[in-house]
């Protein structure tokens, strides 16, 4: 056999090699299964957001099942979750471990697998409310939110949610799945649209909430001061950090 067949039959067999490998990962990925958890209103939106390249389980399909011990739900045999719907009091009872229900329970067994648990901006309920609500009583469930989040829950929306599965980035908003961007789209009254900062020793404003916005950093900067003490372990909103950059003169203590 001379070098030039040699040097053909050699890069066939590496193309068949790849082509193969390649589907591999194809068949491993179609075959890539999803725990949807609540009930989903925009069931049909969800399954084309995600294509054929996943297989869909849906809780509520067993609260209908007929059978009268249907098997229990095991979050371990599926390789992704998802919450297509956060109650207020489903809300409540995960930020402080609680398992509230079957849905509850499948949540708190999948985090405690170390699985990310993705959760449906669509699905949440009390951001229904962002524009009515007092914004004191409308924080506290954007802590509560921002608790599941360090749990090891995302929010997602359905436009984000394939890739968000499949592990990929999205350089335009870099914290699509963090709570800091989600708190600051709330549109409070503009009388209440953050919380008066107490004055505290040598000209230091002390803020007290846990998020703090580029709403409260720019009064305090129109007021005249330049150093501001956060509470500890404090949320800044990306809004709030472009403000910062551009004033080089206000300090963060």
């Amino acid at each position: 056999m001379n070098t030039d067949a040699l040097v053909e039959l050699i890069a066939k067999r590496v193309m068949e090699q790849l082509l193969a490998l390649e589907g591999t990962k194809e068949a491993r990925k179609a075959h890539q299964s999803v725990l949807v958890v609540g009930d989903c209103d925009n069931r049909q939106q969800l399954e084309l957001a995600l294509g054929n390249e996943y297989v869909l389980s849906f809780t509520a399909d067993r609260q209908n099942d007929e059978r009268p011990q249907p098997a229990r739900l095991e979050p371990a045999k599926y390789d992704h979750i998802i919450l297509a719907s956060l109650s207020n009091s489903l809300l409540s009872a995960l930020a402080i471990g609680l398992e509230r229900g079957s849905e509850g329970c499948v949540i708190v067994e999948s985090l405690l697998l170390g699985k990310t648990v993705h959760i449906l901006e669509e699905g949440i309920a009390y951001r229904r409310f962002r524009d009515t609500a007092n914004p004191a009583f409308y924080q506290v469930f954007q802590d509560k939110e921002a608790t599941l989040c360090s749990f090891g829950m995302a929010v997602v929306t359905l436009d984000s949610l394939s890739d968000a599965l499949a592990g990929v980035d999205t350089p335009e908003k870099p914290e699509t799945a963090s709570v800091n961007e989600v708190v600051y789209q709330v549109s409070a009254p503009k009388e209440r649209s953050y919380i008066e900062p107490k004055l505290a020793d040598k000209g230091v404003f002390n803020l007290e909430q846990r998020v703090v916005g580029e709403k409260d950093l720019r009064a305090c900067y129109e007021q005249g001061y330049r150093k501001i003490r956060l509470q500890e372990r404090a949320l800044i909103t990306p809004l709030a950090k472009d403000f910062l950059r551009t004033k080089q003169d206000l300090i963060l203590a």
